[in-house]
């Protein structure tokens, strides 16, 4: 990966991640500031979530890439998109690193990885993101990758501490 020794796979999801995806999704998505979700998306039953897990894997525009150091769930990228005419060649991402292996390149990987596949494997020609304004970090990441800004939306987030922040509206075309 890059500055520790630690080895990570990273690899579409699958069936059988249910169980881990929803403790990492317990673990670090719900307490995150920096993400939108909620107690209800923790709940979700290991079979449906594995049902969903199988409709992505099986999808041309949809993708979750999912990171593991030894068997340990440490990180995930999601692409969805829209099965609508319309819609379907636009996929929204979203990105989470578990807190002990940000800033390793982990995330940078998942980018990589995924923006590879919407390029060679998928019918996406848009790829875009909300970003909180104050994230500089992942703001960073996107510019790597050539998203560019496409507006701010002032007031459109909450954090957990009831705050009103600005989100970013950054994309990409392929």
């Amino acid at each position: 990966m890059s500055h520790s020794e630690v080895e990570v796979t990273i690899r579409a999801a699958i069936t059988e991640d249910a169980a881990s995806l929803l403790e990492f999704w317990r673990a670090e998505v719900i307490p995150c500031d920096f993400l939108v979700s909620d107690e209800f998306d923790a709940q979700i039953s290991p079979q449906i979530l594995a049902d969903e897990l199988a409709n992505i894997y099986e999808s041309d525009n949809n993708l979750l890439l999912l990171a593991f150091e030894n068997e340990t769930l440490i990180g995930y990228l999601r692409i969805e998109a829209d099965e609508s005419y319309q819609r379907g060649h636009v996929g929204e991402l979203g990105i989470i690193v578990s807190q002990q292996f940000r800033h390793q390149g982990l995330g940078y990987a998942l980018m990589a990885d995924s923006l590879d596949w919407v390029a060679h494997e998928s019918q996406l020609r848009r790829i875009e993101l909300y970003v909180q304004k104050r994230n500089q970090v992942a703001q960073r990441l996107y510019r790597q990758f050539d998203f560019e800004l496409e507006g701010e939306s002032p007031a459109s987030f909450r954090t957990k501490e009831g705050d009103l922040i600005t989100t970013l509206l950054m994309a990409r075309l392929f």
